[in-house]
């Protein structure tokens, strides 16, 4: 089995557990839900939200040389921001990566107190048509593409199909979701 085929099934099976999931841990949650935090400077459940798809996005980019869906949409545009308004506030990318500020990385911690969900049937969209998108990409990939080494943030080379297929930062998040969600809605 050629590479893309192999990596396109994998990718199809981790976006429809990811992406479902999610919805499934917010659909029924408040407004105040999805934004509570633990403690001032904590994330909330949207934080995560925001964070790990965008974030998502930007790897697979860099990973294989495309714009961002986020950027190429134009999903700031689309979407009503106003209670994310300030994230844009810091210009620049994380860490001196490819990932910008604004997906909540290397920003001030405070900042997070001030950033509150949109719509999150909204940004739903505009992840659908990430996973679409970066799932086509992936289809159309040349073997020498995925294959390609890129530049990680310790500055080791790794093929360009581990970061761009990777769903482990996403995993990640679904987890601190879940543990948020349970200290919202504790049973006992």
């Amino acid at each position: 089995m050629e590479l893309s085929k192999f990596l396109t099934r994998q990718y199809a099976v981790n976006v429809t557990q990811t992406r479902p999931l999610v919805g499934y841990l917010t659909n029924d949650l408040t407004p105040d839900e999805l934004n509570w935090q633990a403690r001032p400077r904590h994330h909330s459940i949207w934080h995560h939200v925001w964070h790990m798809f965008l974030s998502h996005d930007y790897h697979f980019a860099y990973a294989m040389g495309t714009a961002a869906v986020w950027e190429a949409g134009n999903w700031r545009e689309r979407i009503d921001l106003t209670p994310m308004a300030r994230v844009f506030d810091y210009p620049g990318n994380a860490y001196n990566g490819w990932v910008p500020r604004f997906v909540i990385g290397d920003v001030p911690d405070e900042l997070v107190d001030e950033l509150k969900a949109p719509s999150l049937p909204a940004y739903f969209e505009y992840v659908n048509d990430m996973f679409a998108k970066t799932t086509e990409v992936l289809r159309r990939a040349s073997e020498d593409q995925l294959q390609g080494p890129i530049k990680f943030y310790d500055g080791n080379e790794i093929p360009a199909f581990v970061l761009a297929t990777g769903f482990s930062h996403c995993d990640r998040h679904l987890g601190m979701i879940e543990e948020v969600r349970g200290l919202i809605r504790t049973t006992g």
